[in-house]
C-alpha cells in the first residue's frame, strides 16, 4: 500500500471520527489535513504548499512521509497528486447528512436561518456527489456506509491491515434520529433537491458489502474523464472538462432540456487547473456565451457531456434562473 492514504471527509459522514482513528493509530503528526486555508485545522504542510504557493504538487514530497491525508476538498484535487495511494470514503443517507449539516451550522457558524432556508441553498446540496468529481463509490480502493460505521470500520481494518480504534464520537447512532426537526415537506423537498445524493447513497448501500468478498478492488480513479460545469450567468456557461486518455482539450456538447445545441472543445487556458495537475497545458476550460445556445428562457436545464455521452460534468444540468 502507499501512502497516504487519502480520506475524502464528506461533511457529517462521521469523517471527524475517522480521522481521530487515524490520529490514534498513526499519530497524528503523521496526518495531514486540509480543511480550507482559513481553517484551522488545516495542517501547517498544506497551508504552506498549497495555499501559500498554489502548488498542490509541491506537497508530494511532504506528502509521501506521511501516512493519512484528510479534509473537505473534492476527489479530484489530490488524486493526481498520488496516483498510487489508496483513496476512501464515507456516504451518508442525504436526508440525514442535510440536517446534521444544518445542526452543525448552527451550532458553530451562527447561521440564524430556518432549515428550509439552509437547504435552500445550492451550495449545501449533492455535497456528496460534488466531493465524488464524478466518480463512483466503486471507482474507490474501500468506501464506508455512515450508518453501519463499525462494520465499515472492521471491513476497514481487515482490508488494509489496520487496527484504527473506535473513535468515541462514534458511541452514537448515524440514523434518522435528527429527523424530528423536518416536517414532511421538509423532507420531500430535501429529497428533490438531493437526488444525485440519493442515487449515489443507494448505488453505495447496493455494492458495499462486495467489498467483504473482493479484497482487491483495483483503484479506478482514474477513469477518462473528469470536470465541472461551474455555473451559469447572465451571459454564459462555464467550467471545465480533462480527458485522461489525450493530452488534447476534451470535445463537450452541451444541451438545453435535453436537445444537443452546442458542441466544442474545452481549450480556454487554466492556469490553476494546470498548477493542480489536471491538465499538462491547462488548455481544459471552456466559456460558452449563451447565444450559442439559441433561445434560452428561465427554467431551462443546461447540461454538458462529452460527445460520446459516456460522462456528464459534476453540477450537470444547472437551472437557468429568471
Amino acid at each position: 500500500m502507499q501512502f497516504p492514504i487519502i480520506y475524502l471527509h464528506i461533511p457529517k459522514t462521521a469523517g471527524t471520527s475517522f480521522r481521530l482513528s487515524a490520529e490514534q493509530y498513526f499519530g497524528p503528526d503523521q496526518v495531514l489535513n486540509d480543511y480550507g486555508e482559513k481553517s484551522p485545522s488545516t495542517s501547517e504542510d498544506i497551508r504552506a504548499s498549497v495555499y501559500s504557493n498554489s502548488d498542490v504538487k509541491s506537497l508530494r514530497k511532504a506528502g509521501l512521509k506521511k501516512n493519512f491525508l484528510t479534509g473537505h476538498f473534492i476527489l479530484a484535487k489530490y488524486r493526481e497528486v498520488f496516483p498510487d495511494s489508496p483513496i476512501v470514503s464515507f456516504f451518508r443517507d442525504p436526508v440525514d447528512r442535510v440536517i446534521s449539516e444544518y445542526i452543525h451550522f448552527s451550532s458553530h457558524y451562527n447561521f440564524e436561518g430556518s432549515l428550509k432556508e439552509f437547504y435552500s441553498k445550492s451550495h449545501f446540496q449533492n455535497r456528496q456527489t460534488h466531493a465524488m468529481s464524478g466518480a463512483l463509490p466503486t471507482d474507490l480502493d474501500f468506501f464506508g456506509i455512515t450508518e453501519q460505521y463499525e462494520e465499515s470500520l472492521n471491513l476497514f481494518n481487515q482490508r488494509y491491515g489496520t487496527k484504527f480504534p473506535m473513535a468515541r464520537l462514534n458511541t452514537g447512532k448515524y440514523s434518522g434520529g435528527t429527523r424530528e426537526l423536518a416536517s414532511a415537506e421538509d423532507i420531500k423537498q430535501i429529497e428533490a433537491l438531493n437526488q444525485k445524493d440519493r442515487e449515489l447513497y443507494e448505488y453505495a448501500l447496493q455494492h458495499f458489502s462486495d467489498q467483504q468478498t473482493d479484497q482487491q478492488i483495483p483503484m479506478r480513479t482514474t477513469r477518462r474523464y473528469c470536470g465541472i460545469l461551474g455555473g451559469i450567468n447572465d451571459s454564459e456557461i462555464f467550467g471545465w472538462m480533462v480527458d485522461r486518455e489525450s493530452e488534447q482539450p476534451a470535445e463537450i456538447a452541451v444541451a438545453v432540456n435535453g436537445q444537443i445545441r452546442h458542441r466544442e472543445a474545452a481549450s480556454v487556458y487554466r492556469e490553476d487547473l494546470m498548477r493542480k495537475g489536471f491538465h499538462v497545458e491547462g488548455t481544459c476550460g471552456f466559456l460558452i456565451p449563451l447565444k450559442k445556445l439559441g433561445k434560452i428562457m428561465p427554467g431551462d436545464r443546461i447540461s454538458v457531456q462529452t460527445t460520446d455521452g459516456k460522462f456528464e460534468l459534476v453540477n450537470s444540468p444547472l437551472v437557468v434562473n429568471s
